[in-house]
């Protein structure tokens, strides 16, 4: 983006003083120059008389000609630099105000005194800005009201589940009296979903802290393999009843602050939604490997994987893999809304890898020094339920008007994992159709719609040598 921002200016700019620049000197030196021709003309034909004086009038007539063209072209250079300067600086300011507008900085202002059309135009870009200003403003205190909406529902909607579940168990338990089988499943179906009702508003509740970065921690030296492991053994009983083993492969970690139930919270979720999605008698393995910053966590099920759509949205709140009325799997599509909310709001990443068929691999960070200042995170109508058309705009900005051709010809195949489309910018690298320039771009952005860093990927393609090309280049 700063080399496109520079080529710009460089460009309109540039331009603009050079040929304004020429213009003026063009200008000056012509005008005047015809008239000093004639002095010539008259000056040689009063040479060709001979006259001893007359020579010495024209050498000095000569002298004074030229020493008047380079004065008035020194004035025309000077005169056409400030000239041209007034009119491309408000322009590059209104370039400046743009980029900054793009970058969502409403406050920003073009102070532009021209006395003409573009302290007009100036003016309304002020306007256009203030617009915006207000409109952001209105956005957020709706963001706020929302979120606030959602908290005190919740815990107004929990308050009576509280006394109704436990009125619900005597009358299961037998305490007001004898049951009959009909009446005893009628109450375990009815026990069953206030259990489910209670999830899904303590799962609001979450959320609500989460956007309201009023989220809980209580950081306290823990030994993460010994966190996870403590998981994994809770986890068990679930794992048993389809015959899934559970591997631990954490190699040697120092004790860190982080908040251990927050913790085992994430992995219980990605290892609940392992052991759902994979296959009788097949293998989970959690993972955790100490890196520079921070420990990295994994989740790798044996399951029948994600398709490309399922992994962009997977993150998102109510979103369920399984469409149909008839799914053979719970849930309120919350957990991994909270989940993400829950790494983001110590500074962390989370992200997935996977390709159908094969399973897939839930992947988070959490740092070494804990985040004790928690911002917001928008978990609710976030932007990244709309990341094909993310993609398709990045496709189009790099490939032009035949980017939206191949992105469709990609989407049609199934070939938007991550992986694919890496391979797919390489192809382009190999064929000539874009640069490097452009495939650093355009890796870099994939990558972060996909909330991947390019360290995460360390071969996407069978061309390992132009990889490692890449990576360095990246890293500079």
């Amino acid at each position: 983006m700063d080399d496109e921002e520079f080529s710009l200016k460089k460009k309109l700019f540039g331009t603009i003083n050079r040929k304004i620049t020429i213009l003026f000197i063009l200008v000056a030196i012509v005008a005047p120059a015809m008239g000093i021709g004639f002095f010539y003309l008259i000056s040689a034909a009063q040479l060709n008389a001979g006259t001893e004086i007359f020579i010495e009038q024209n050498t000095l007539l000569r002298s004074t000609a030229v020493l008047i063209i380079a004065l008035i072209a020194a004035n025309a250079g000077v005169i056409g630099f400030f000239v041209s300067r007034s009119i491309s600086k408000p322009i590059k300011t209104l370039h400046q105000v743009t980029r900054e507008i793009e970058k969502g900085n409403f406050s920003i202002r073009a102070n532009i005194k021209t006395d003409d059309e573009i302290e007009a135009l100036g003016v309304a870009f002020n306007r256009t800005t203030e617009a915006l200003s207000r409109m952001e403003e209105e956005r957020k205190q709706i963001d706020s009201a929302k979120t606030e909406f959602l908290s005190i529902t919740s815990h107004e909607l929990r308050t009576p589940m509280t006394p109704m579940k436990a009125q619900l168990q005597m009358l299961e338990n037998e305490y007001f009296g004898k049951l009959t089988k009909e009446q005893k499943e009628s109450l375990g179906i009815i026990l069953r979903n206030a259990e489910r009702l209670d999830k899904i508003i303590v799962d609001f509740l979450e959320i609500s802290r989460i956007e309201a970065a009023r989220l809980n921690f209580v950081f306290k030296e823990t030994d993460i393999k010994e966190a996870i492991e403590e998981t994994v053994n809770f986890m068990m009983g679930f794992a048993h009843e389809k015959n899934i083993k559970l591997v631990v492969n954490a190699e040697k970690i120092p004790k860190i602050q982080v908040d251990p139930d927050r913790l085992s919270q994430v992995l219980r979720n990605l290892v609940s939604n392992a052991i759902k999605f994979s296959d009788e008698g097949s293998t989970i393995v959690v993972t955790a490997v100490p890196e520079k910053n921070h420990v990295l966590f994994s989740v790798k099920d044996c399951g029948v994987g994600l398709s490309a759509e399922d992994q962009i949205q997977i993150f998102e709140p109510f979103y369920q893999v399984e469409k149909t009325l008839s799914r053979k799997h719970g849930g309120t599509g919350l957990g991994l809304a909270i989940c993400r909310g829950i790494v983001e709001s110590q500074k962390g990443r989370i992200w997935v890898e996977s390709e159908q068929g094969k399973g897939s691999t839930f992947y988070f960070t959490a740092p070494y020094e804990p985040v004790h200042d928690i911002e917001p995170i928008k978990v609710l109508f976030s932007a990244k339920s709309d990341l094909h058309r993310k993609l398709k705009k990045i496709f189009n900005l790099t490939l032009g008007p035949m980017g939206e051709v191949e992105f469709e010809t990609l989407k049609n195949q199934n070939s938007l994992w991550k992986h694919d489309i890496i391979q797919y910018i390489d192809t382009l690298y190999d064929q000539g159709i874009i640069n490097t320039v452009q495939v650093e771009g355009f890796k870099n952005d994939v990558l972060k719609i996909f909330g991947n860093e390019l360290k995460n990927i360390k071969s996407m393609n069978n061309n390992e040598e132009k990889n490692k090309e890449f990576e360095g280049e990246m890293a500079k």
